[in-house]
């Protein structure tokens, strides 16, 4: 890795990534798929709806990671159908092959998203699978790569970004290789959070208390791996809270306790002119608070928008300003 050098950051920027991939991001996990879907994608659809209205109001912009198998409106049957590893491991090949199952084909949300415009289309995989070097071969990467290539062609999209799946880097020199530039990294997380045996009580009492912010960075922070991709770091995980606790807040009405943290980092971010990342999967949208808690935190970006101290980009837009200024 190296770094990027560049001119001074003059304001703070809001960005925002999102792994969107309905049922392929689970391919694997059949139990857990099973309770965490609704069973005809209409929730899923919804919460991709509800945040580009969100975003459309906030103005705010940002990257949608699409995984490729969702521009298909049904089973197209294709030549090369990197679905059939799955056949007799897991429940998604008979879910997926030769169906239009809305969990496994999204060409109408994939439509709407690209329909707002203002926002980025990155890689996710074209089957979720993971880019791990130990378990893909180079041959795999590129399948996964040019058969993602292929169906986004159909609607005129050149990606550039890209969200590993499961935040998993790996074969960069083939995305490099197609034309990518950037992807992102996994938060960096203290010593204590990432401790064994008590890491995780004191993240959630950090998230409840706010007594840190989430990790910033500046442009002078990003770095360049050894194939010339610009490695952005995300900050936070939206939705990296314990679930049934998280339950627990919104029946009580303290439903935006634990974004106070997240607040105080953007307005943090834009008093001292540095870079705040946030990711999510729709999917975690489930139900009007949590859309309230979208909200809560658009808000605080904007609030800074307007004071001329924030802007919110893509990780494409991040990634060319730091492009042009080397």
């Amino acid at each position: 890795m190296e770094f990027v050098s560049m001119d001074k950051q003059t304001l703070g920027y809001f960005v925002l990534s999102l792994d969107t991939e309905l049922g392929t991001g689970l391919f694997d996990k059949d139990k857990e798929r099973a309770i965490t879907f609704s069973p005809d994608g209409s929730r899923e659809r919804w919460a991709i709806r509800s945040l580009l209205d969100l975003m459309d109001e906030y103005n705010i912009q940002a990257t949608w990671a699409i995984v490729g198998h969702l521009f298909y409106e049904r089973c197209e049957y294709c030549k090369i159908c990197p679905l059939m590893e799955w056949k007799g491991k897991y429940r998604s090949f008979e879910e997926a092959y030769g169906t239009s199952h809305p969990l496994w084909y999204g060409a109408d949300a994939v439509e709407e998203i690209c329909r707002r415009q203002r926002h980025d289309i990155g890689f996710h995989g074209y089957t979720h699978k993971i880019f791990n070097p130990k378990t893909m071969s180079k041959e795999d990467a590129k399948i996964e790569v040019q058969e993602w290539l292929r169906v986004a062609s159909r609607k005129g999209i050149v990606p550039k970004s890209v969200v590993f799946p499961r935040d998993k880097a790996g074969h960069l020199d083939v995305l490099r290789e197609y034309g990518f530039i950037c992807y992102r990294t996994e938060e960096p997380m203290s010593i204590w959070i990432r401790n064994r045996y008590f890491g995780a009580y004191i993240k959630t009492i950090d998230h409840l208390l706010a007594i840190s912010t989430p990790p910033l960075f500046t442009l002078e922070n990003i770095k360049k791996d050894i194939h010339g991709m610009i490695a952005i770091p995300a900050s936070m995980h939206f939705k990296g809270f314990n679930w049934g606790l998280e339950r627990w807040l919104d029946n009580a009405g303290l439903h935006l306790l634990r974004l106070r943290r997240m607040v105080n980092g953007i307005h943090k971010a834009a008093e001292q002119k540095k870079i705040i990342h946030f990711w999510l999967h729709p999917w975690e949208v489930q139900t009007p608070k949590d859309l309230e808690k979208m909200r809560y935190v658009f808000q605080a970006v904007a609030q800074e928008i307007e004071r001329g101290r924030m802007q919110s980009i893509t990780m494409l837009d991040l990634a060319n300003k730091i492009n042009l200024s080397c």
